[in-house]
């Protein structure tokens, strides 16, 4: 179980992890702000957190709730952003942007080593880049 921050700027959701993040934690904060439509982007920053725990059908299960309760923010062309502390983390979510791809995503995601570099891709700063330098 793990602890989670919410905090929102704007139309910027920002969801700081500390612990080990469950399919169902994660579902949770999806389903109570995705819908709202007041949320555009979102970070989720798991600099002091993990979903190491989290099976291939726990991920599938997000997706498929990201994607049906993302209506609002794909047309507002909303981002979402996953920060992780390590390459374990960081290659897992790699995956998970893929598989949410083939799910049908609606919004757009990215992997960022660095929450400065998550919020620069959200403001739309060296989109270009991003994927170049951070996804590694």
């Amino acid at each position: 179980m793990a602890t989670i921050d919410i905090k929102i700027e704007g139309s910027l959701l920002i969801a700081s992890v500390t612990g080990n993040l469950t399919a169902n934690e994660v579902i949770a904060v999806i389903n109570k702000y995705y819908p709202t439509g007041t949320i555009r982007d979102v970070i989720w920053d798991l600099t002091n957190g993990t979903m190491q725990s989290i099976s291939m059908e726990g991920f599938a299960a997000i997706a498929e709730v990201s994607k049906e309760t993302s209506t609002k923010r794909a047309q507002q062309k909303g981002k979402t952003v996953f920060v992780t502390s390590n390459t374990t983390e960081h290659n897992m979510f790699c995956k998970y942007t893929a598989l949410a791809e083939i799910a049908g995503a609606v919004v757009e995601f990215n992997v960022f080593k660095t929450v400065d570099g998550a919020n620069n891709w959200i403001r739309g700063y060296f989109v270009s880049q991003a994927k170049k330098t951070e996804k590694t």
